[in-house]
This record gives structure tokens, C-alpha cells and sequence, in this order.
């Protein structure tokens, strides 16, 4: 007996509808804080909890309940859409924007972002067999979608807290963001009193943020994460700052004055520490590689439900030449060099994929520096290329990954991998329609990049390796110099003292990462962050079940629902 599709029209409906609210909202918070969520699990939390209060205002339209087939595809069109077309925007085109002084041609990136993520899910297909089959990874967030997925359906007391948990938190953020950004009746911050040597606490950016979105941000990256920024923002801001300033290194205060020097030492903490991990797990790198090579199994006919080879080759080889031929014609990038980024981006999204399955970490970041690096060395002294390179080869890692994951849990519950591959392709054309237009309406210019709208943090590393690549460190004056080499040592101290250090220490150490992250959001948000991730850890040892329950959908609220009002907020201001 044949099963059913799961592609249904309300299914892929709703997972449209969702899916473009969590690229607008994705945007927003990348623009903001740099950060990233795992899609999946927020898109089935958004997308189930939105299901249940549509039910209950009008059963006799939106009845009957999704099944969990339907469900399932309705996560993957959301977290296709939400998240795997987010990396080319947050980073390369803000780090275009920061060198070249304007946006690049709106064609062009429109064309790149689509091409790239579409070829995510595409180069994801042969990775199914050797991740998912042969040597089963976990796939965390796939597993929690599926689990929670079956929650909200048993309609059990816990799943309708989870509902109503996701819609008060949406409902308080998103009326604070309109009397905060759309009315403004409040501030967006309160200047905290006090100095440091003599330099006030409001010129380094310390504030209370009248603001909800950070709070759901630390709720979800967890206490390491949070706890990492609070320190690198102390260190950054509360001491080198001040001092750097008292000695005259320092000439301008405030968030952009500060930032000319620090985003030195942040990028610099967080590329050698995201280089030295992946060169610590050379069995990681050796076990994604080794799942390029077709095993027996792989030559053998392909199942009726999978994608069949000849999709796979065909949609390959065209986005490849479609992605060389734009990177020709928009940024400079040689045909060749385009084809042999693909390539390269076809070995790092696999090993993006495996740490996917094991750690539920999607390294597109550390992958894009990788990617930096090597054409650095291709093209010598072209920044705006060698960013470009970055973006491919992230927005390719993250697109694979969220198409395993999706596939995870939609096995999990039912769903041919056909049918995902389809809603995927499906949202990764959606999100590239929607998420270009309003990032030129959100960042007109190189003046929206700022403190009281969109820092762009990652957006300042990948611009900083570039110029570093392009230029070398000679330009840099000798503060910066000093940053560099001091963020050197600590990423990679940190990371060598965490490999080899006892287990009951590890977990004390900060995260390099969350340093670096530090170094250019303002010290306001990471003191957010981390009460949002103080509270939920908490309340997670306080009453263990209500917070396993309710911290991922409240904190899922707070971003929905700030983000959104948010940038409705700027887009009519911008109107």
C-alpha cells in the first residue's frame, strides 16, 4: 500500500507563510546579533503552536488537525526558507557592503543566494545515504522536531503550554517593539550611571536594553554561549577599551568608535579558534570526506522514494555553471575559480553535515574562512571576491545540513526524503525571493550598520579577514596589531586548553566563539543575552519538565514576535 503524499496544499502553504516570517525574523536577529538557531526545531515549535491557535479561532476552515506527515513538510518549506538563505546575506553582503562602500547589483545577489542554496540542497542528496543509512547520526534537532512534532499532536498538557507559551511570547515581544520602534513612547535603551577610569559606562555601550529579543536569544544558545559574551564584553569594553583610550590608542569612544579597534581581535579570536577546531578533529574532516566516495551500497539501484541520480547530476552541474557564471559576470570571481569553489564547497558541506549529526552545530562560519583562505591565496589582493567565496561556501554548508536534519526528522514521521528534498527546494526559493528585497530595504547604506539598528557582527568578520587577506596587517595601526595577535593566542589557547584539559574543566572554559561574538555586538546585548540564558538555566533547575516544555516555544516567541514587529518598524520608517 502506497503511502500518501505529504505534499499537500495547506501543508506547503503554511510552511510558505512561516517559512517567510522566519526569514524576516532570521534576518533581523542575524543583523542584530550574528547568531544563529536551529531552524528546524523553531520552525516545527512556530509552526505547530500557529496550527493550534488557527484551529481554535475557526475549526471549520483550518480543520482538521496537520497530520505528521504534514507537519513535517511544513517544518522543512519554514526552515528552508528561514534559515539556509540567511548566511549569504548576514555576512558576505554585509562585509560587501563595508568594502566596496555600496550594495553590490540587486540581480546579483538575488541570483547568488538563490543559485547557492539551492545547491546546498542538491550537493545534500548523496550525503543521505552515508549520514542517515549507513552510519545513522542523531541529527539532535531533527530528533527534537520529530519528538516535539508528536507532542503537540498526543495533545497533551504539555504541548498546549508549549502553545500558549510561544503565543503570550510573541504577544508581550512584539507590543514592546511597537511602543519601543513603532510609536516611540520608549527608549530604546536606559544609560546605566557609573565610569570606568574615568570614561562613562553609556560611552562603552553598556545600557539596559528595553528589549526582548536578546533575552529569547541567550534562552536558546544556552549559559556557555551567554556567559562568554558577558565576559567578552567586560574584557572588550569594560577594561581594554578604557585603557586603550586613556593612552590615547584609542581617540573615539562609543559603539563605532570602539569598533574600528575591536573588530580586529574579535575576528581574529573567533577565525583562529574555528580553524583550530576543525584542525583538532581531522577524523571529522576524514569520516565526510570518506562519504564522498560511493560505497557498494551506493551503486546499487536507487529506492523508489529517494531522488533519482540523474535529478542529482543535472541539478549539480547547472547551478554550478549558473553559480560560476554570475560570480563571473557580478564579482570578478574567473569561471574557473567559480567551478572550483563549487567543488570545494561540495567537501566542506559534508563536513558540515557530519558535525550536524554529531554536535547539531552547523560550522558555516569556520567553513567560510576556509573557504576565505584559500582564495586569498588564488586571488591575491581582491577582498571583494575572496567575500563572495565565503558566502558560497556557507550558504552551501548550512542549506546541506538543513536538508539533513529535515530529512531526519520527516523519517522519523512518515516523510519520503522525495517529498523533503521538494519542500526544501521549494523554501530555499522562497527565502531568496523575499530575504534580498528586504535586506536592501533594511541596509539601504553602510549607515544602517550600526549600534542603535543592525551591528552585522559577522558581517565585520568576514570584511576584516578579506581586507587582512588582500592587504596584509601592515595597514592596520598598532593597537589593532596588538588585538590581532592577543585574539590569536586566546582563540587558540582556548581551544588547545579545552582538547586537552580534564572533563570537569571544560565546562567552566568560555566558548572562543562567544569571545569573539563579543568584541562587536554592544556590551547591551550581551549583558541581554545572558540573563535570557541565566533565567532559562534557572528555571531548568528549578522545575525541569515545565522548562523542557516552555523555554524553547517562549523564547521562539520572544524573537517571532520582536523581530517581525521590528522590522515592520524599520521598513515604514525607511518608507
Amino acid at each position: 500500500m502506497s503511502t500518501p503524499s505529504a505534499l499537500t496544499p495547506r501543508a506547503l502553504g503554511l510552511g510558505g507563510v512561516l517559512g517567510a516570517l522566519m526569514c524576516l525574523s532570521n534576518l533581523y536577529v542575524g543583523l542584530k546579533t550574528g547568531l544563529g538557531f536551529p531552524a528546524a526545531l523553531i520552525a516545527c515549535v512556530v509552526g505547530v503552536g500557529t496550527w493550534r491557535a488557527l484551529l481554535r479561532l475557526a475549526p471549520s476552515v483550518f480543520g482538521p488537525t496537520l497530520s505528521l506527515s504534514e507537519t513535517s513538510i511544513m517544518q522543512s518549506v519554514a526552515s528552508s526558507a528561514g534559515y539556509s538563505t540567511g548566511g549569504t546575506i548576514i555576512n558576505a553582503s554585509v562585509g560587501y557592503l563595508l568594502l566596496a562602500g555600496h550594495h553590490p547589483p540587486f540581480w546579483a545577489l538575488l541570483l547568488w543566494t538563490l543559485f547557492s542554496s539551492a545547491l546546498g540542497v542538491f550537493i545534500a542528496l548523496p550525503l543521505q545515504r552515508p549520514f542517515l543509512h549507513q552510519e545513522p547520526l542523531p541529527f539532535p534537532s531533527g530528533l527534537a522536531a520529530a519528538s516535539l512534532a508528536r507532542s503537540f499532536h498526543a495533545g497533551d498538557a504539555a504541548g498546549q503550554r508549549s502553545a500558549r507559551a510561544l503565543g503570550w511570547g510573541a504577544t508581550g515581544a512584539g507590543l514592546l517593539a511597537l511602543l519601543r520602534d513603532g510609536l516611540a513612547w520608549l527608549p530604546a535603551t536606559l544609560a546605566l550611571p557609573g565610569a570606568v577610569l574615568g570614561v562613562p559606562l553609556a560611552s562603552l555601550t553598556f545600557a539596559l536594553d528595553l528589549t526582548l529579543l536578546p533575552l529569547g536569544t541567550g534562552a536558546i544558545v544556552g549559559l556557555r554561549i551567554a556567559t562568554s559574551l558577558l565576559l567578552g564584553a567586560g574584557l572588550c569594553f569594560g577594561v581594554l577599551a578604557p585603557v586603550l583610550h586613556t593612552q590615547g590608542l584609542l581617540p573615539t569612544l562609543g559603539y563605532t568608535g570602539i569598533l574600528e579597534w575591536s573588530l580586529w581581535p574579535g575576528a581574529a579570536l573567533a577565525t583562529s579558534a574555528s580553524l583550530t577546531q576543525l584542525a583538532l578533529q581531522p577524523g571529522l574532516v576524514r569520516r565526510a570526506l570518506a562519504a564522498l566516495r560511493p560505497a557498494p551500497e551506493a551503486r546499487e539501484p536507487t529506492e523508489p522514494h529517494d531522488v533519482p541520480r540523474g535529478v542529482f547530476l543535472a541539478g549539480v552541474g547547472l547551478l554550478a555553471v549558473a553559480v560560476a557564471a554570475v560570480g563571473r559576470a557580478a564579482f570578478d570571481v574567473p569561471f574557473a575559480l567559480g567551478l572550483l569553489g563549487v567543488a570545494l564547497s561540495f567537501a566542506l558541506a559534508a563536513v558540515a553535515c557530519r558535525a550536524t549529526g554529531e554536535t547539531d552545530v552547523t560550522p558555516y562560519g569556520t567553513l567560510g574562512h576556509v573557504a576565505q583562505l584559500v582564495f586569498g591565496g588564488l586571488l591575491p589582493g581582491q577582498a571583494l571576491p575572496n567575500t563572495m567565496a565565503a558566502s558560497l561556501t556557507g550558504n552551501i554548508a548550512s542549506a546541506s545540513a538543513d536538508l539533513l536534519t529535515d530529512v531526519k526528522a520527516g523519517t522519523l514521521l512518515g516523510v519520503r526524503p522525495r517529498h523533503t528534498f521538494l519542500a526544501q527546494l521549494g523554501g530555499s526559493v522562497l527565502g531568496s525571493l523575499l530575504i534580498v528585497p528586504v535586506f536592501y530595504l533594511l541596509v539601504p547604506d553602510g549607515s544602517a550598520l550600526s549600534e542603535e539598528r543592525f551591528p552585522a557582527p559577522s558581517g565585520y568578520f568576514v570584511a576584516a579577514m578579506a581586507r587582512a587577506l588582500a592587504s596584509g596587517l601592515g595597514h592596520l595601526d598598532a593597537a589593532a596589531r596588538g588585538g590581532v595577535l592577543g585574539g590569536v593566542v586566546l582563540g587558540v589557547g582556548l581551544v588547545l586548553l579545552e582538547r586537552w584539559s580534564p572533563a570537569r574543566l571544560q565546562r567552566w572554559l568560555p566558548s572562543p566563539i562567544g569571545l569573539g561574538l563579543a568584541f562587536v555586538l554592544p556590551a547591551s546585548f550581551s549583558v541581554s543575552l545572558f540573563l535570557g540564558a541565566l533565567a532559562a538555566a534557572l528555571l531548568a533547575r528549578a522545575r525541569p519538565a515545565t522548562a523542557e516544555s516552555l523555554t524553547v516555544p517562549l523564547a521562539s516567541g520572544l524573537i517571532a514576535g520582536e523581530s517581525l514587529v521590528g522590522l515592520a518598524a524599520v521598513l515604514l520608517t525607511s518608507a
